[in-house]
């Protein structure tokens, strides 16, 4: 969903654009709902003859200057419309994830992409090194690092954060510590729950908080199970899905990231905006985000003791949570706000042509 939100602060700026999206998507139904400019097409293949007519007439309509992908599947929609023998239109790619090492792509087809691709953006420098190791045919200098940012709708209400600790029966000595996030293996609640014992037995003070939706039935049952321990019954909060994430980051003392490993990480970004101090896993692109010590602490990822030792270490050291947190707000500001990305994008752009 993220590059709608790129699209709708380009669409400020003045630039015009549309969005070619997959009908009946959760991307085309947010398209819809505020109002940016797009197509839906089927996108039944990797070349679908209806969607690429219908991509032709897009481009046409709004007199593009360049194309830009987000899934490598559309690449090739793309590398049609931007010009396989003659260059019509620059064409980027961008990898919001990391791909199995074991994945390489050294096929005629991606070598011909790889020569045509004018730009790969990757959201984390982690991500530009897993792309340069499954797609050895890559030029490097095309891999350009950009960042994901988070704009001031992202920063919640402090009084709408009290009025959730209240909800939940939380006084100001009470410290919450609170992982946001689709409910998954990958996500490692299960961990987190783990990690929550350990704490519980030295500070009792401390309360959990397990925020999102799943899309894994068996996993989010496992989850529910664990809170019913009796060491961890009354002591761990399920809100499910919010929508408030904002207010809700606000109603945290402290902000926890233990994934496997995160393509960027963008809910620490979230929890750094509203000043609050992270404790990530130190994998994936985590370590690009939180510096240990400064504005977050890093764990041994998987490991159960790391994580609740550095969960302890905030719990039991309010001033250090407080220099964290503020640690953290100035990071976003200075790295991670949305229109350092839209500049960004926009320098690229303009590069491009």
């Amino acid at each position: 969903m993220h590059p709608l939100v790129v699209a709708r602060e380009l669409r400020r700026r003045g630039h015009g654009f549309c969005a070619a999206l997959a009908g009946g998507s959760p991307a085309s139904v947010r398209a819809r709902s505020r109002g940016i400019p797009h197509v839906t097409l089927p996108f039944r293949w990797y070349l679908d003859p209806v969607t690429w007519a219908g991509l032709k007439r897009a481009v046409a309509a709004i007199g593009a200057d360049l194309v830009h992908v987000h899934w490598t599947r559309d690449a090739w929609h793309g590398l049609l419309l931007a010009g396989l023998l003659k260059r019509h239109y620059p064409l980027v790619l961008t990898r919001h994830m990391a791909s199995p090492a074991a994945r390489r792509r050294r096929d005629p087809l991606h070598r011909t992409l790889a020569a045509r691709l004018d730009a790969v953006v990757a959201i984390s420098h982690y991500v530009g090194r897993n792309c340069l190791e499954t797609w050895p045919c890559l030029p490097p200098k095309k891999v350009k690092i950009l960042y994901y940012g988070v704009g001031p709708e992202a920063v919640g209400d402090p009084q709408k954060g009290s009025r959730i600790r209240e909800t939940y029966g939380l006084s100001s000595e009470d410290v919450l510590v609170g992982l946001v996030g689709q409910i998954s293996p990958d996500k490692r609640q299960d961990l987190f729950l783990e990690a929550a014992k350990r704490v519980l037995r030295q500070r009792p003070e401390t309360r959990f908080l397990i925020a999102g939706a799943s899309t894994d039935p068996v996993y989010a049952e496992a989850v529910r199970q664990s809170c019913r321990d009796p060491l961890l019954r009354g002591w761990v909060i399920l809100t499910g899905f919010r929508e408030d994430v904002p207010d809700l980051m606000q109603a945290l003392d402290i902000a926890v990231v233990p994934s496997k490993a995160e393509s960027l990480g963008l809910v620490a970004i979230e929890a750094m905006a509203n000043g609050r101090p992270v404790v990530g896993s130190c994998s994936g692109a985590l370590p690009e985000i939180l510096e240990h010590g400064a504005n977050g602490l890093l764990f041994t990822a998987g490991d159960t003791e790391s994580f609740a030792e550095a969960i302890l270490t905030l719990v039991a050291d309010r001033a250090k949570r407080r220099e964290m947190g503020l640690a953290a707000r100035r990071t976003w500001e200075e790295r991670f706000t949305l229109d350092r990305e839209i500049q960004e994008t926009e320098a690229l752009y303009v590069s491009l042509l």
